[in-house]
C-alpha cells in the first residue's frame, strides 16, 4: 500500500495539511509532520471497559534503496525510493505496530514495542471476521451471511486479531457484522477530529471489543479484540 503525499505551503507548528490524489481528486486529511514522517490519527475511542482506550495512528515515510528514512521536502525522487506505511496500535498498556507492507517498522519501534507480522489472505471476508471474533469469545446471532470476496492483510497478536483492506469497504463490513452480531451501540464513537469513521462493539453486546475503521486513504481495517479461547 503506498501513500504519495502533498505537503501544503503554509506549515503551522507541526501541523500539515496533505492529500491524496485519486482519480484527479483530492483528499484531504490532518495531520503531523516532522522529520520526513506524516502521522494520521485515524481513531480514538472511549470504552466503557477494558482496555478502556483504543487508538490507531497512520504513520507514512519514504526510504531510500538501502532502507535509510528519507525527508522528502529536501529529497530529489530517485530509483529505489519506497514510500511506507505502518499503524501505530494503542490500547490499554499494550503499544505496537502494525506493517502494512513486507518491511519492518524499525525507524518507531523501541525495544518495549512490538511489531506485528502481516501475512496476506483472499477469501470470503464474512466468514474470516467471524471465524477470527469467535475463537476470541464473540457471540454471532446467525452464521448465514452473504458470501463477499475479497483480499485482505492479515495481522495477529496474542489478544488482537487484525484484517486490512484497500479501499473503502466501511458499509459492506458494517452489513456483515450487523447481521452477525446486531446493531452496534451508537453511544461509542471515535473522537471527533480524527482522519477515519469507526463504529466499535464492547464485550457486553457480542463479548468481546470489535472495531471497524475507514480512513482517509483510503483503507479499512477490522480490530477484533479480546483473548483466545483454549
Amino acid at each position: 500500500m503506498k501513500l504519495n503525499i502533498l505537503l501544503s505551503s503554509g506549515i503551522i507548528g507541526a501541523g500539515v495539511l496533505a492529500a491524496r490524489v485519486t482519480c484527479q481528486a483530492q483528499v484531504y486529511a490532518n495531520g503531523l509532520y516532522s522529520m520526513g514522517t506524516s502521522y494520521y490519527e485515524i481513531c480514538s475511542t472511549a470504552l466503557p471497559c477494558r482496555p478502556y482506550k483504543y487508538k490507531m495512528t497512520e504513520i507514512n515515510w519514504l526510504e531510500d534503496k538501502n532502507g535509510l528514512m528519507l525527508n522528502p521536502i529536501t529529497h530529489t525522487n530517485e530509483p529505489g525510493d519506497v514510500s511506507r506505511q505502518t499503524i501505530e496500535v494503542e490500547y490499554g498498556s499494550e503499544h505496537y505496530y502494525l506493517p502494512l507492507d513486507s518491511g519492518v517498522v524499525t525507524p518507531f519501534v523501541s525495544s518495549n514495542d512490538r511489531h506485528v507480522p502481516i501475512s496476506k489472505g483472499s477469501g470470503d471476508l464474512g466468514t474470516i471476521v467471524t471465524e477470527y471474533a469467535t475463537h476470541r469469545g464473540a457471540r454471532p446471532t446467525t452464521n448465514t451471511l452473504p458470501v463477499v470476496q475479497a483480499n485482505w492483510i492479515h495481522g495477529s497478536q496474542a489478544n488482537e486479531d487484525f484484517i486490512v483492506l484497500d479501499g473503502n469497504h466501511f458499509t459492506q463490513i458494517q452489513d456483515l457484522i450487523e447481521r452477525a452480531y446486531g446493531k452496534q451501540d451508537g453511544t461509542i464513537r471515535s473522537d471527533a477530529g480524527v482522519n477515519g469513521h469507526s463504529i466499535t462493539y464492547t464485550p457486553t453486546q457480542i463479548g468481546i471489543v470489535l472495531n471497524v475503521t475507514t480512513t482517509w486513504d483510503p483503507k479499512t481495517i477490522v480490530s477484533i479484540i479480546g483473548k483466545q479461547k483454549p
